[in-house]
Formats: C-alpha cells, sequence, structure tokens
C-alpha cells in the first residue's frame, strides 16, 4: 500500500488455493463512519509462483484510486482494506481483510493529503499492532489550522517560551479525542484545582457529548485547532490513558518526530490484568511510547516490568486518579440494577462481519434469555448496557426490550458502577474497579480462545467466577443479586491484591510521580527498541554466520565463572512452558527460591516471579545463561555444540515414558541426516541425573542414549497437576478458556510425528489421517468436539475447517497437562501421551492406520503394541468415530490392559507430589544436588 500525491495505490497477492477468478476490486470500509469504497483491480494468474505452491493458485492484482475525487466523501475515521474476488467455483464473492505488509514497505509508507472545500484531509498509513495489516488514518483538518500545523512542525527548533509567550510548563491531559470521564478527566481537574503552577490543558473535540463533564474549568482546548497545535509543540508532558499520540493533533509520524524529546506518561484506562496487552503497550512496541506507566498495585507493577518489559523506575504505584471518585461513598445503590460492559474485538469492524459474529449472538442472547428477561419482570431488575467506545457503532443492534443501552457520553460509567449492584463483563478492566467497591462481577469468557492468555490467571486472580455456558453464568448472577456468595471473601482478597491505596489520594502521588519523571526515551533508547534494530537483530540471527560465530562466543563465556543462583530451564526446545522443567520451576517460585530462573521460550509469557526471566533460543542472552548457570533443566536435548560446565548440573527430565524406539535401540534410522547419530550422542554425554517415572523408562533411556549416570525414579513432575487437589479447578478454567462447557465431549487427537515425513531442520509435516471435514460433518450435531495437539516437532500448518465449531488446534498451547484436564477422552497413534493420561483414568483409543508401516519400516515398539496397552486399537476413520461414540456414551473403552493395573505398573509413584520429592533430591538450595548427582 502506497500514499502519495493525493492518490492510493495498492499492489499485492492473493491465494485462492484450487480456485480462479473473474472479478477481483479492492475494497476500502471505514470503521466508524459506514464510508465504502470499492475499486476494480487488475489481475493476472502467477503460473510461476502457483507451480512453487504446488498448484495453489496464486495471483497478483493492483489498484489504484484518486483520493481527490472523493475528498469530500472522507472523514475523521480509520480505513481498513479489504480485497474482495469472485470466480466460477465461488458459490458467493468472498472478501479478505489485507495481510500483513512487509517491514520494508511499512518503513517507506508515507502520508498524502486531499483538499474540498477549505478543509484538508491528511492520510496517514497505519498497520495494526498485531497482524501489521495496512490501514488509513483519516484526519480532516481546517485548511488554514493544516497549514499552521505544517509551518509550526517545520519551525519546532525555535525556543519553546517564543512560541507561547508563556513560562510555566506545559502539560498536556487528555483521553480518547472524544472522551473525558477517565483518569484524564480526574487528574486533570486535579491539577486545576491545585497547581496553578502548572499550565494543564485538555484536549477534546468540541462537539463530545462528554465535554459537558469539563464545564466550569479553563484550558479545555479544541481537538485539532490552531491552539491545540501551539500546546502540543509546546509541551513538557503528554499525560493521557492510551497511545500519546491521541494527544497530538494528527497521528503523523512528523508531528510525532516533532515531540519525541517530550515525556510521556501513561495514566492507563483500567487495571492490567484480565487480556494480553503486550502488543498494545509493551516497551517494544512500534507504536507505543511512554516514559513512566500509573498502576495500582505491586502485582500491577510486576506485571508491567516482568511482561511488558519495563525497567521499575519506569513504573510508579500511585493508585488511578480515578480512584479518588470512585471510592468516594456518595451515590446509592440500586439493589436490581445489573451493569453488562464487554469489552471490545479488533476483528469485528465492520457492519456486516458483526452481525454474524459469535460476539453479537451471544450477548443478544443473554439480554435476551429468560432468565433476565425473568429478573426484570420478575424482581424489578433493571439491565444496563454499554458497550466498549470502540464499538458504539453497534449500539443500535441491542435494542431490546427492558434493556437500557448506554451509547458513549450519556452516562458516567463510574456513576454506572457505584449505582449498580452487580457486574458482568469479559475481559474488561472494568471488573477490578467494580471490584474495589466490594459488589460481585463475574467475566463471561465464551470466546476466550482467540485471545492470548492474560496477564494474570482467570482462576486464582481475577475478582470472579469465569463463565462459558449462559445458564451458569444466569445462576450466578440470580444468586448474586440474593447476597448468596459462598466465596465472596476470597474474591475480596483477590481485588486488595490489585490497590495499595484507598486513601483517594492517587491523583496526589500520580502528581509527585509525574513530576519527578525524566525522558526515558533518548534518541539512543527509542533507537535500541526500535523495529528497525528489532528487524536487524532478526536478520542477523537467520544469517549463516551467526551461529558459527555464537559458537566460539559460547567457548569463551564458559570461561567465565560458574553462577549457582542461576537455573536455566527449557521445555520442547523453547517450544513450550510446561511438561516436568515447568513443574520443576513451580514448585521452585512455590517454595520461595530466590535463584534467578531463566527460561528458554520463543515467546512471552506472564511472568508471576521476580527472579525470573525469559530468553529466546539461540539469542545472545541464550548462550550467556548457558555458559553461566550451574543448573541446566531441560526435557530434550540441547544443541550438540552447548556442552555443560565441568561443575554444572544438567537434569534430563524427559518427555514421557516411551512406547516406540528411540534411537540406538532403532534398527534403522528413517528420515535423518548422516551426522545425526553423532549430534545426538555428544548431547547426551552432558547429561548429569536422569528423572525418571518408573525403571522401565530408566532401563530404556540407558540402552537407548547409553546413559550410565544416576537417575531418580521419584515420580514425573509434570503428573502432579493431574492428582493433585487442584486438579477439577485447573479442568473447568481450561475448558473455560476453550469456551467449552460442562456438557461437551472433549476429544484429545494427539499424535506423534512420522519419521518418513521430513521437513527441515530435524522437522517433520503434519497430514491428517482422516478428512477433517468429514469429522466435523460426522459430529457437528453431537457434542463432540475435537483439539489437535501435534508434536513439538511438527513444523507444518495444521489444517482446520473454516470457521469450525468442532475442531480447534491447541498445538500453540504451552501445556499439554492442562489439556489432559480439559478433556475426557485421548486419541493417540505411538505417542507416549497415553502413560500420562491414563492416570485420570479416562477413555484412550489408539488410531494406528499406519500400524504395519510404522511397527516394520520406521520405529518399532518396546511394548507389544497388540497385548499391553490400556485402550481399544483402530485402523479406520469409522472405526475411530466408532469409538468416540463407545466413549461418550459409556464413559469408558476397553484394552488389553485395564487401566488400574496398567497405572500400577508404569506410574505408582505418581501421587500429586513427585516434584517436591524431585526438588528435594536434585535442586534444594541447601546442597543437596552436589550431594546426590
Amino acid at each position: 500500500m502506497t500514499l502519495e500525491n493525493g492518490e492510493l495505490i495498492v499492489d499485492g497477492r492473493i491465494n485462492v488455493h484450487s480456485n480462479s477468478i473473474s472479478r477481483l476490486e479492492l475494497s476500502v470500509l471505514g470503521r466508524t463512519s459506514g464510508f465504502k469504497l470499492k475499486v476494480p483491480a487488475d489481475f493476472s494468474y502467477d503460473e510461476e509462483r502457483t507451480r512453487r505452491k504446488f498448484g495453489s493458485r496464486l495471483y497478483r492484482f493492483s489498484a489504484r484510486c484518486d483520493l481527490e475525487e472523493i475528498a469530500e466523501q472522507l472523514t475523521n475515521d480509520t480505513l481498513d482494506l479489504y480485497v474482495e474476488v469472485d470466480g466460477p467455483q465461488l458459490e458467493e464473492p468472498v472478501r479478505r481483510r489485507f495481510g500483513r505488509s512487509r517491514y520494508l514497505v511499512r518503513r517507506r509508507s508515507r502520508s498524502t493529503r486531499v483538499s474540498h472545500d477549505g478543509k484538508t484531509v491528511l492520510l496517514t498509513p497505519y498497520y495494526t499492532f498485531k497482524a501489521k495489516n495496512p490501514s488509513i488514518y483519516s484526519e480532516v483538518f481546517d485548511s488554514q489550522v493544516f497549514e499552521h500545523m505544517r509551518s509550526s512542525v517545520a519551525d519546532r527548533k525555535r525556543p519553546r517560551t517564543h512560541r507561547m509567550g508563556i513560562n510555566k510548563p506545559v502539560w498536556v491531559v487528555g483521553e480518547l479525542p472524544y472522551k473525558a470521564q477517565d483518569n484524564g478527566l480526574h487528574f486533570f481537574k486535579y491539577l486545576r484545582d491545585n497547581h496553578p503552577e502548572i499550565d494543564a490543558y485538555y484536549v477534546i473535540e468540541t462537539d463530545s457529548p462528554e465535554r459537558s463533564n469539563l464545564a466550569g474549568y479553563d484550558h479545555v482546548i479544541p481537538f485539532r485547532s490552531k491552539q491545540h497545535v501551539d500546546v502540543a509543540l509546546a509541551a513538557d508532558r503528554f499525560i493521557g490513558t492510551h497511545h500519546p499520540d491521541y494527544l497530538y493533533p494528527t497521528r503523523s509520524p512528523r508531528f510525532g518526530a516533532a515531540v519525541a524529546s517530550v515525556p510521556k506518561i501513561f495514566l492507563q484506562h483500567g487495571v492490567m490484568g484480565a487480556k494480553w496487552m503486550v502488543p498494545n503497550y509493551g516497551k517494544k512496541s512500534s507504536d507505543f511510547v511512554t516514559d513512566l506507566v500509573i498502576t495500582s498495585s505491586d502485582r500491577e507493577k510486576q506485571i508491567f516490568i516482568k511482561d511488558f518489559g519495563y525497567s521499575a523506575d519506569e513504573v510508579a504505584v500511585t493508585g488511578l486518579a480515578r480512584f479518588d471518585a470512585l471510592l468516594a461513598d456518595d451515590v446509592d445503590v440500586r439493589p436490581g440494577q445489573i451493569l453488562i460492559i464487554p469489552t471490545w474485538r479488533p476483528w469485528l469492524q465492520d457492519p456486516e462481519t458483526f452481525t454474524e459474529s459469535d460476539y453479537f449472538e451471544r450477548w443478544s442472547s443473554l439480554l435476551s434469555s429468560e432468565a433476565i428477561t425473568g429478573l426484570i419482570d420478575e424482581h424489578e431488575c433493571e439491565v444496563v448496557f454499554c458497550l466498549h467506545p470502540n464499538m458504539q457503532q453497534f449500539t443500535h443492534h441491542f435494542d431490546l426490550p427492558g434493556v437500557t443501552v448506554v451509547s458513549q457520553g450519556e452516562v458516567d460509567v463510574q456513576y454506572l458502577m457505584k449505582r449498580s449492584a452487580a457486574m458482568i463483563t469479559d475481559y474488561s478492566s472494568v471488573a477490578f474497579d467494580f471490584s474495589f467497591l466490594d459488589k460481585p462481577v463475574a467475566y463471561y469468557q465464551f470466546d476466550s480462545r482467540r485471545f492470548a492468555q492474560p496477564h494474570v490467571s482467570p482462576q486464582e486472580e481475577l475478582p470472579g467466577p469465569t463463565f462459558v455456558d449462559e445458564d451458569e453464568l444466569t445462576t450466578w448472577l440470580a444468586d448474586a443479586l440474593k447476597g448468596r456468595n459462598d466465596s465472596a471473601d476470597e474474591y475480596s482478597q483477590r481485588s486488595r491484591r490489585f490497590l495499595a491505596h484507598r486513601d483517594r489520594r492517587a491523583s496526589e502521588r500520580t502528581f509527585d510521580a509525574i513530576t519527578a519523571v525524566k525522558p526515558s526515551h533518548s534518541p539512543l533508547t527509542r533507537a535500541i527498541h526500535s523495529e528497525e534494530v528489532s528487524a536487524a537483530g532478526r536478520l542477523l540471527r537467520r544469517h549463516k554466520q551467526y551461529l558459527p560465530v555464537m559458537k566460539q562466543v559460547y567457548k569463551i563465556l564458559r570461561t567465565l565463572p560458574i553462577d549457582p543462583s542461576i537455573i536455566v530451564f527449557e521445555s520442547g526446545q523453547g517450544r513450550q512452558l510446561g511438561d516436568n522443567p515447568g513443574a520443576i520451576y513451580d514448585e521452585l517460585v512455590h517454595r520461595g527460591d530466590t535463584r534467578l530462573k531463566v527460561w528458554i521460550y520463543n515467546k512471552r509469557f506472564p511472568i508471576r516471579d521476580d527472579q525470573t526471566i525469559i530468553v529466546k533460543r539461540y539469542s545472545p542472552e541464550y548462550f550467556w545463561y548457558l555458559a553461566r548457570a550451574k543448573y541446566w533443566v531441560s526435557n530434550q536435548n540441547m544443541p550438540h555444540f552447548i556442552h555443560r560446565r565441568s561443575k554444572g548440573v544438567y537434569i534430563q527430565t524427559w518427555h514421557g515414558t516411551p512406547l516406540k524406539k528411540m534411537f540406538l535401540d532403532i534398527d534403522q534410522i528413517v528420515g535423518r541426516d548422516e551426522g545425526y547419530v553423532g549430534r545426538v550422542t555428544e548431547a547426551t554425554r552432558q547429561w548429569s541425573v536422569l528423572v525418571s517415572p518408573n525403571s522401565y523408562t530408566t532401563d530404556i533411556m540407558r540402552s537407548a542414549y547409553a546413559f550410565d549416570g544416576p537417575s531418580v525414579e521419584l515420580g514425573y513432575p509434570r503428573n502432579d497437576v493431574l492428582l493433585n487437589e487442584a486438579a477439577e479447578d485447573r479442568r473447568q478454567s481450561m475448558r473455560q478458556r476453550l469456551g467449552f462447557t460442562d456438557s461437551d465431549f472433549i476429544v484429545l487427537y494427539a499424535p506423534t510425528f512420522r519419521d518418513d515425513k521430513p521437513t527441515k531442520r530435524g522437522r517433520f509435516a503434519f497430514e491428517w489421517p482422516f478428512p477433517p471435514e468429514e469429522f466435523e460433518s460426522r459430529f457437528a450435531l453431537t457434542n463432540v468436539k475435537l483439539l489437535i495437539r501435534a508434536h513439538v516437532l511438527i513444523n507444518t500448518k495444521i489444517r482446520v475447517p473454516k470457521d469450525s465449531e468442532t475442531i480447534t488446534d491447541v498445538t500453540r498451547l504451552p501445556d499439554i497437562q492442562e489439556l489432559y484436564l480439559a478433556s475426557d477422552m485421548l486419541v493417540t497413534d505411538y505417542s507416549s501421551v497415553f502413560f500420562d493420561y491414563s492416570l485420570l483414568k479416562r477413555p484412550i483409543c489408539f488410531y494406528a492406520y499406519d500400524l504395519e508401516k510404522y511397527r516394520q519400516e520406521l520405529r518399532g515398539f518396546y511394548l507389544d503394541y497388540s497385548t499391553e496397552l490400556p485402550g481399544p486399537i483402530v485402523e479406520s476413520a469409522e472405526g475411530l468415530y466408532r469409538a468416540i461414540d463407545t466413549a461418550r456414551e459409556t464413559g469408558s473403552l476397553e484394552g488389553s490392559v485395564p487401566l488400574i493395573d496398567f497405572v500400577d505398573r508404569f506410574a505408582s509413584s505418581d501421587d500429586g507430589r513427585a516434584t517436591e520429592r524431585v526438588v528435594d533430591a536434585i535442586l534444594d538450595s541447601g546442597g543437596a544436588c552436589t550431594n546426590n548427582v
């Protein structure tokens, strides 16, 4: 996408799989204004790329639009780009959002402008914070103001006092351009009432209904006015609840560069925790900059340090300014008032998509349910429904009998919270505010699988219960309104952890923190955290000389003193967090172990321990900590060139009880290169001690990997979660996170990889052994849900039918133990997962569609596959379907060996406390490790 000389120019490629195209159009849609533009595109069949994609048809397309011709139609809005295609094989036209734009395209993008009737429309490229989909900011200026802004930005090096004629510090305060009811409003009022030595200005749109909230206060300036331009360029502080560029007269990067050195303060617009927001507000976010984050508790500060990447001095625990008013006991509660206030969905931007969404269906169903209408009719309850500001354009869709739908600006949300008796939300931070008033709140999270893992544990830290099922939610609501809440004390304790101060002096503490702040984003800092440097780092790590150089660096680092206070954890070669290393880590955190715990993990995850950090595999930090740490805990081999220190301790927990033959026990190794045996031999020589679940596994590991060191057979740490007292709570938590109800019958399909399907670098391809569409059709009218969990060595995409309500890919979830708990049945083939799953005494089915080939040509088995398994063996898709039906109807499946006997043979030490014993034996900080290894 390019914007230049008043034109929108788009070039791209589209994959239509086996279809052909007869028509292709560029579609530009406004998120809030209803603006629609369709532009015919030129397209051509890309034969060469289609051939490289093995017949998946690709087309090139291009479109141009003269924006001057439509200038008068453009309003203040965000414009999203779609492509719409039609063809003879398509039942109806298909519309798809433009995909991710390459870095160089984003880097070179520039704004353009068009004019009409004394107005100038500035069009600036914008790329969504997660997917980097191209969009356009459309900003309408009075042409005189726009020219004033252009000249002022060009003249920005002149001293501030020359431009403003004042000597007081200038603080620009605000929220979103149309808002004045959150922390920005409350902090601005505090400044004007208590600090005349500060020239504080509030920026808001002239026609905003919330402008009335500022009545009686001066220094309220119209958004995108000449005064706004002058004040913004003279600012000493930008203090806002969202991205700082909402306080600028334009989101053009040129203006941002003009005020880059001015400190920015993030007041927030709620307590952080229920949604993963690192892409929006993280330290390394390319679109967000702040020098100070305002938080409400030490727990929230920890989140910003550990998850978002800020330093401790960039985060202040002051409380949010709005709490000064929230905690004032000045509003009578209406006993029957129910406040329902869901958050927004970034994937729902246009009306057509919205009305077909699960979001619309589920909230409409709740609002019109018999339970809700019964509360309204029989108990004189009142339901107040308030959509998130980003979804206000859809408010009219919820015009239902007995429901008061609140539009933006009609009522102060804080007043609604004070007035209401109970609240229902989904992931919104308003739940914390409501809980601070000691009132019941519930989370309705029917689509949680579409969200990343939150910063806090929903089942352990949120101040209210979470629900997926509507009936369970409305039952809770009826009880809450009657004062029946058995867990009230527990939820109150959780709530208090997120509010350090209740003294209504949050604004005062915020002022002190802002006064003391110094810019943390120097030109050097901005460069270090820029997307350019991140991209350069990724390119560097992909360079063919990077790894050879780092191998030599690692050898040098190993000469430094070993550090006994560092423990390195890795699970699934940096792709997972759970398994045995995860269980050992959790036990150390539970004990309050103060050693530095370093996780090798290629993504981010919520950290709840101050002594934990994350490093990416093969990053410079990876080599540093492996070289310095005394302890390594892993469930697979480290790379062969990573050698343990002579006084180091490498705890190998492995990743399962073996069924299929491994390494030296295989008659003929398939799908590996010539150096494979040498590399693995070198890697296994580094092991210090083996954590084994039983003697059967110990004997195999000694045979397969020629390991002759010590072992401990104290049970498998990873299985504790299947047997301890919290197992049922974790089961319910994971089912809710996946969007399933108690009545759903969840089948976990966890196959192993096939050695004869190699791709590259020791990875393998996955192929469905049955058509997923057939499975979907077979069980569409039942309560069966299939979770597919590919092996960690699979690196091809799992194909799931579009909009499937039956099949879910859960490969990316970090902990398979939680999937065991959530499921009602396991289907596997030759994977070791069934050894662990047998502890749950739930049905297991072995789908061995290629049994003879696997047994004779690929691996072979340590057990007699036909006579020693705790479940039936099926070799056809129909046989699998019948087994699922049987398990669903009877709750069990018969195998060659009864489950209880199988568990007694292979998991007799697993009692829910294996991790305690393993840590005591190997990682006890008092030195037991040295004595036992």
